[in-house]
Formats: structure tokens, C-alpha cells, sequence
């Protein structure tokens, strides 16, 4: 059996940023921002977040930060 990442409906994740979120995003992030605060300062779910900095760490958008996973 597979398992499928959020396949269920009721995650209603928004997962489309517009530049002006993505500047605001990059900004925060190299400010050392936690997730949740990006989140919260953005109006985004924290998963929303996650699987933005995901992708652009995968693509090498954003650099590594000292904080580890446990500290969002």
C-alpha cells in the first residue's frame, strides 16, 4: 500500500505564492524568522511554509540555517 502525501482534502493547503509573498518569504528567512512567525506574518499555514522553504532549499534559493527542525 502507498502512502500519498496530503491526499485527503481537509488540509485545504494554499501552496501558490505571488512574488510579492516570496520577497517577503526570502526576507524573513534570512532574518533567521522561525516558521511559525513567517507563517503567522504572512497569513500561511506553517505547513505552507515548510513546504516552501523544502522547495527552495531543494532548488538553492535559501541558505541553510543554524536552527535545526525541532526549533520552528
Amino acid at each position: 500500500m502507498n502512502y500519498y502525501l496530503f491526499e485527503a482534502d481537509n488540509f485545504e493547503l494554499n501552496l501558490i505564492f505571488s512574488e510579492e509573498e516570496l520577497e517577503v518569504f526570502r526576507d524573513l528567512w534570512q532574518q533567521n524568522v522561525s516558521l511559525r512567525n513567517i507563517a503567522s506574518n504572512m497569513g500561511r499555514k506553517t505547513s505552507e511554509i515548510a513546504l516552501l522553504v523544502f522547495d527552495h532549499a531543494e532548488r538553492g534559493l535559501i541558505k541553510q540555517r543554524d536552527r535545526s527542525l525541532h526549533r520552528l
